[in-house]
């Protein structure tokens, strides 16, 4: 974890703890760059470098309370799912939310981990109806959860919206603190070339 003290390169290995002040991190997401490694790093670093996405997606998630969530089911048909998401994401932009598509690699209750198309979600405009907002489109949508990181915490939860992950894993489950690049990751989310995680 790197704090107000810590210099501010960041030289990169396979798993990152992201926790940095609001200055360095509009400073990294203006210049599109998470880091100036050495030179036995470059290749990794130019690629965090070049991904736009994740740097929005760090920046977001450290300034507000965010959410991962989509309205994938494994036993739907792939035209169907493809529909109830752009309904879900259509929602989420009304609502006022900024949102990232992600390749989600989760598993739902009973089920082997599978690729999902999902969505982080950012309440950029402080809605004090965020949390209640996701808990009814996770319901509606048939979810076993979503993931909820709120602000003023480091760590992340799994909300329980269907009663088969309630019965296995109660209303909260502790996801963990957000990771940048651990490869060895089994529920994990892609967005462009990089990759992130809460354990």
């Amino acid at each position: 974890m790197i704090d107000d003290k810590s210099s501010s390169s960041l030289i990169f290995d396979k798993l990152i703890d992201i926790s940095l002040p609001m200055d360095e991190l509009e400073e990294l997401v203006h210049h599109d760059i998470l880091a100036n490694g050495s030179e036995n790093h470059s290749s990794l670093n130019e690629s965090y470098a070049t991904n736009a996405s994740l740097n929005r997606a760090v920046y977001w998630i450290n300034k507000t309370d965010c959410a991962n969530i989509t309205a994938w089911r494994s036993g739907n048909k792939r035209a169907i799912n493809d529909a109830n998401n752009r309904i879900l994401q259509e929602t989420l932009r009304a609502m006022g939310y900024g949102v990232i598509k992600l390749q989600g690699f989760y598993a739902e209750v009973g089920q082997d981990v599978s690729k999902e198309n999902s969505f982080l979600v950012f309440d950029q405009n402080d809605d004090p109806n965020f949390y209640e907002n996701l808990y009814k489109l996770s319901e509606k949508f048939e979810q076993d959860c979503f993931l909820f990181k709120a602000v003023d915490e480091e760590v992340a939860y799994l909300i329980g919206t269907n009663d088969d992950f309630i019965r296995d894993n109660g209303e909260r489950k502790e996801a963990g603190r957000l990771r940048i690049g651990n490869l060895d990751a089994k529920i994990y989310s892609e967005i462009g070339s990089g990759r992130i995680s809460f354990e």
